[in-house]
């Protein structure tokens, strides 16, 4: 899996779209649409569950950091499925996230095997630790891009895939695959 993380944080709104032809109404996902920096045209679309949009919401009151997951695909002429994602350090998580994916309580007692020394313990005692403080990726948003524009690069690739975007240059995946069938941009 490679991780692309974007160095200037970014001012991003969500709004809530029209869901008519999307989803079933008994459906318990909200179909959501991210403005970049003010952007008129959305960033990313996604359908999120109640309490995902929850978080989010708390998340994006300031500028967050963002990048993208993927898995480099075998053919670079194979398409990229990646995840956008938030940027989260780890002593910031809103209450109720933990970093191994399970909610926490409060009066919830450590099972043995979550007891063990730090993630730093490899470093040996006396070791300075990092700088950077911990992160964890909250990913949310699916983006998809067709066709390549740096076969060779797989880096690059993600950061010109995340900067599309981001300037609203991006179609919904559908659209973009009826564009490509039909021999448009």
């Amino acid at each position: 899996m490679h991780v692309y993380l974007r160095d200037e944080p970014v001012e991003l709104e969500l709004r809530e779209v029209d869901h008519e032809g999307l989803l079933p109404e008994e459906a318990e996902l909200i179909p959501v649409a991210f403005y970049a920096d003010g952007n008129d045209r959305p960033s990313f679309r996604a359908l999120l569950p109640p309490e995902t949009l929850a978080i989010l919401e708390e998340a994006l009151q300031t500028p967050v950091q963002l990048g993208l997951l993927a898995e480099e695909p075998e053919e670079a002429t194979a398409e990229i499925h990646a995840m956008v994602g938030l940027s989260i350090p780890v002593d910031q998580l809103p209450e109720g996230i933990s970093t191994d994916g399970e909610e926490e309580g409060p009066d919830e007692e450590l099972e043995p095997w979550q007891s063990a020394p730090s993630a730093d313990a490899w470093r040996g005692e006396g070791a300075e630790p990092d700088e950077a403080p911990r992160t964890v990726m909250l990913a949310f948003a699916p983006l998809v891009r067709l066709t390549r524009r740096f076969p060779d690069d797989f880096g690059e690739e993600l950061a010109d895939l995340l900067e599309s975007a981001l300037s609203g240059a991006t179609k919904p995946s559908l659209e973009a695959r009826v564009d490509r069938m039909l021999g448009g941009p």
